[in-house]
């Protein structure tokens, strides 16, 4: 199992289970894209948000954190009101969203080059607003990469030949195999049919076209699906056996802070908010969409800002404030 002092055993276990979930994604794309959502999703969501906050931590002192919860929570309130009304309720989602980027590059900026993110921030909602689906499709398919920026920060503790190693074991999965798949060279090995399962629980169409570019033909919407399935799964994987393996830093620094959710009682935590999200599917495959939607704008909005932070600590210590250099520090 990969930790900080065996990079080789990480470089394994990264590529190994990149090969298998490709070989998952290629022959049932559609189960396990759909599926995986279903059983995993939940609890990701809280293994995640406890290696991100205990990343944190150390910069959200002050009122940084107060005002992370808050847009946090915000941000949930306008997914409840996109469900609502969809229409205006995506455009306030998409702003919601480059607000909490842009509020991240002010509190990580120094006041000479906080401008400059500002307007890259405005810029990029701009274009967005007039391309919407184009938005939610790099939405979809970005929060899924998001780990690479942890990664990357976690592989800082490396020496360089084993940074190196770890960087190109990376690359296998977050690139050469995703460009493998979108070329065509494993077309003839995609399953286009989906498994009764996913006909009697969701909608397929609508699962394909979620991940696939608009306009997409059958073919190139098909790789997509299969691009999505894989790196959703490493998504999951990384966040609920990774890092909570090799940030054993950051999970005990969680478990410091938030003594009542240590040990056992995070457990219960995680199987608690597992089974009302299952209650949800229970009930219908939208419900459940939902409810999770809901719980897993925690982990988007949360790791959104904290990757941003973990971005800029590669700028020189001047370009960057307090919240930046504690992460740097730690």
């Amino acid at each position: 199992m990969p930790d900080a002092r065996g990079p080789v055993a990480a470089c394994v276990f990264l590529v190994g289970s990149a090969l298998l979930l490709t070989a998952l994604a290629v022959t049932q794309p559609f189960a396990l894209a759909s599926l995986a959502v279903v059983v995993l999703g939940p609890l990701h969501v809280v293994l995640a948000t406890r290696y991100i906050l205990g990343r944190s931590l150390p910069a959200l002192g002050g009122s940084t954190g107060g005002t992370l919860a808050l847009l946090v929570a915000a941000m949930v309130l306008v997914r409840i009101g996109a469900a609502l009304v969809p229409t205006p309720g995506r455009y306030l989602e998409l702003i919601g969203g480059c607000a909490v980027v842009g509020w991240a590059l002010w509190k990580g900026l120094d006041a000479r080059r906080r401008v400059l993110g500002l307007a890259a921030v405005v810029a990029l909602a701009a274009v967005s607003l007039l391309e919407l689906p184009w938005y939610w499709l790099f939405l979809t398919h970005g929060h899924n990469v998001v780990p690479v920026i942890f990664l990357w920060d976690w592989a800082r503790r490396l020496h360089p030949g084993a940074r190196l190693a770890f960087v190109g074991a990376n690359l296998v999965w977050a690139s050469a195999i995703p460009a493998a798949v979108l070329s065509g060279w494993l077309d003839p090995l995609i399953g286009p049919t989906p498994p009764t399962v996913v006909t009697r629980f969701g909608n397929p169409t609508v699962l394909l076209a979620s991940a696939s570019p608009p306009g997409a033909d059958p073919a190139l919407g098909l790789r997509f699906l299969v691009v999505f399935g894989l790196m959703q799964a490493m998504h999951y994987l990384l966040w609920m056996v990774f890092f909570q393996v090799a940030g054993r830093r950051e999970v005990t620094r969680f478990g410091d802070a938030f003594l009542r959710l240590r040990g056992w009682r995070f457990w219960v935590l995680g199987a608690g908010v597992s089974a009302l999200v299952w209650a949800a599917y229970a009930i219908g495959y939208s419900d459940g969409r939902a409810a999770y939607g809901l719980l897993g704008d925690l982990n988007v909005y949360l790791e959104q800002p904290v990757a941003v932070w973990l971005l800029l600590t590669a700028l020189p210590a001047a370009a960057t404030t307090r919240v930046v250099d504690d992460l740097r520090r730690t």
